[in-house]
């Protein structure tokens, strides 16, 4: 699934597991809520609603349809393919559902995006 900024180019790729640039080379991992950089050295968790950094302190919430900081406010919305700022405003796009790759979307855009 290809995400892709507000004006429709390609920012990054996801697939299972897996977080790569828009043109195929690997980013990251995400293996049992273990979210990785290239040299699979853990940089982070995203699992169970709770985003982490690599010594296991929560830094974020996440639910299917938006990412929290750890205070609770939001930080940004998905809905359907498309994806938010907390006042609604369209900052990128998928070309399949969100929900279809949730850990993987919130592992990007946490720890490799320019949104974080």
């Amino acid at each position: 699934m290809y995400i892709k900024d507000s004006k429709g180019s390609s920012l990054a790729r996801v697939e299972r597991g897996r977080i790569m640039t828009s043109s195929g080379s690997t980013l990251g991992y995400v293996e049992s809520g273990r979210v990785m950089n290239s040299s699979r050295s853990t940089i982070g968790y995203v699992e169970r609603g709770y985003i982490m950094n690599s010594s296991r302190s929560t830094i974020g919430r996440y639910e299917r349809d938006r990412i929290m900081y750890s205070s609770g406010s939001t930080q940004l919305y998905f809905h359907g393919k498309t994806i938010m700022t907390s006042s609604r405003t369209a900052i990128g796009y998928t070309d399949e559902n969100i929900d279809n790759y949730l850990e993987e979307v919130v592992a990007y855009i946490v720890f490799f995006s320019k949104w974080r």
